[in-house]
């Protein structure tokens, strides 16, 4: 196996054990292969407290966790899930649970259709990016090329477009029950200013991406789905990929779901697909999606060269980066290189994840915007648990209500803001205003983590008597750890 010895072996799996306890681990003591970091994850899940056998192939060593991650997210009788995980472009894992149509009882299937939101944008960038390959355009062209009356169209280039730096505003009121052509969408951005200066600042802009679209049917003289069509769902297989009018009738296309303010499932309102355009509308399948991820990675079927500007963070004037490159979010998951983007749209949200390093392609979709099953957190799980470093599996505990009162209070985050726990009839709350409110689960281990959510936590701090003196957040499951100090009352 060359200088780094491979754990393949359970003599070597005994040895990592040993090793592991006594804090002995040496640099040649790694796990390279697939099969090995999954063994290494359910050993690390094991030292925690679950009992998990060492199954023989890849397949069978992953789905006993991932199967427990699946069903402590989704339950049976609600939204569904379609999720899978492959390696080297073969899928080790997939599964698929709760409803696809809760109102006629029918469970979701592994083919099933969902809008897939903002996964769209990695479509459009990559399409984009390829008609900048062919000189019909270039991401240093200014929009007044393409829609010249447009307002400050001289001030933003495509490549601002693509990476969200454009000042663009998502401000628009109209009514979204509307279905709208692309000049008529263009129209409506183009009535609110600027939100800054172009490339001064970076903000997500769903609108941005819209005249993205403008821009492709300008160029090209075609419909914007009918390019994506032919650039990329075509050439990556994606055979069940596409922007589906608000009146078709789409085969295995699962119903969406939300929630009602009291948390029960209720269906979304309803927004006209049309709107979203090159910013949200398309519709895919677990595995459409998987084919586009890599895809893009292989280094055939889409051009190196274009990746690496899709997956380069954008640098700002000030010289910091922002979380995106063009249509794509670089990030780290578990201390490794991830390239990921998530979607949302009215009744389903969604996630895939690709790590580089691993060739690990995740993905999860789902027919419900209420957050659970919360496909960001669950593709997360599944990518660290693929890669061997699999997240803490929380044991929940129930709390007294002197227990729950004694974690009320203000958490300093740094000097920046705070975090504000509360409770609702037992139920715990934090909040880091002006964000939401999101319930916590207790943990055993003085622990606290996000209700439905098994990735980030917060570890409670006591004094010598037992005192709730702070919170130990640690993001993504890792250190190092941010203290917030307790300030005050609730």
């Amino acid at each position: 196996m060359g200088v780094k010895e491979c754990l393949s072996t359970p003599a070597r799996i005994n040895h990592y054990r040993r090793a592991r306890r006594a804090g002995k681990l040496t640099q040649g003591m790694t796990m390279d292969c697939i099969g090995c970091k999954l063994r290494a994850a359910l050993l690390t899940i094991s030292l925690l407290g679950a009992t998990l056998p060492v199954a023989a192939s890849e397949i069978s060593q992953l789905a006993p966790v991932a199967d427990q991650i699946l069903s402590h997210s989704t339950q049976q009788d609600g939204p569904g899930i379609s999720a899978l995980v492959s390696k080297d472009g073969k899928v080790i894992y997939r599964a698929s649970r709760g409803m696809a149509s809760l109102e006629l009882h029918v469970a979701t299937a592994d083919d099933d259709v969902y809008r897939v939101g903002s996964i769209t944008k990695t479509v459009t960038a990559a399409t984009i990016l390829l008609l900048s390959q062919q000189g019909k355009l270039s991401l240093a062209d200014p929009l007044s090329r393409f829609l010249p009356d447009f307002p400050h169209a001289s001030d933003v280039t495509i490549a601002e477009l693509l990476n969200h730096t454009a000042g663009i505003s998502d401000a628009w009121n109209v009514d979204p029950t509307l279905s709208m052509d692309t000049r008529t969408l263009v129209g409506q951005i183009a009535k609110q200013p600027l939100d800054f200066k172009p490339g001064s600042e970076w903000r997500y802009s769903n609108s941005g991406y819209m005249l993205l679209g403008a821009v492709i049917e300008k160029v090209t003289g075609r419909r914007w789905d009918e390019v994506e069509h032919d650039l990329v769902f075509a050439p990556f297989g994606m055979a069940h990929t596409g922007y589906y009018p608000d009146d078709a009738v789409v085969s295995h296309l699962v119903q969406g779901y939300s929630a009602d303010t009291h948390g029960a499932v209720a269906r979304p309102p309803f927004v006209s697909i049309n709107g979203p355009m090159t910013a949200g509308a398309l519709a895919s399948t677990s595995d459409d999606v998987r084919r586009l991820v890599e895809g893009l990675n292989d280094g055939k079927t889409f051009p190196s060269s274009l990746l690496k500007e899709m997956t380069t963070p954008v640098r700002l004037p000030d010289g910091s980066t922002a979380p995106y490159g063009y249509g794509v979010m670089p990030d780290r998951l578990r201390g490794e290189q991830a390239f990921e983007h998530n979607g949302g749209i009215e009744g389903f949200s969604s996630q895939y994840v690709y790590m580089p390093e691993e060739k690990v392609t995740v993905v999860v979709l789902t027919n419900s915007d209420a957050g659970k099953p919360n496909a960001r957190s669950i593709a997360h799980q599944l990518a660290a648990l693929a890669i061997g470093k699999p997240y803490q599996r929380f044991d929940d505990a129930s709390l007294s209500r002197r227990e729950v009162e004694a974690l009320l209070g203000s958490y300093e985050i740094q000097g920046e803001s705070r975090h504000v726990i509360t409770s609702q009839s037992g139920q715990l709350y934090i909040q880091r205003a002006p964000g939401p409110k999101r319930p916590l689960t207790p943990a055993r281990g003085e622990l606290l983590y996000y209700s439905g959510d098994g990735t980030d936590y917060f570890h409670v701090v006591r004094s010598k008597n037992g005192e709730v003196t702070a919170l130990e957040f640690y993001p993504d499951g890792m250190g190092p750890s941010r203290l917030e100090k307790r300030v005050g009352a609730p």
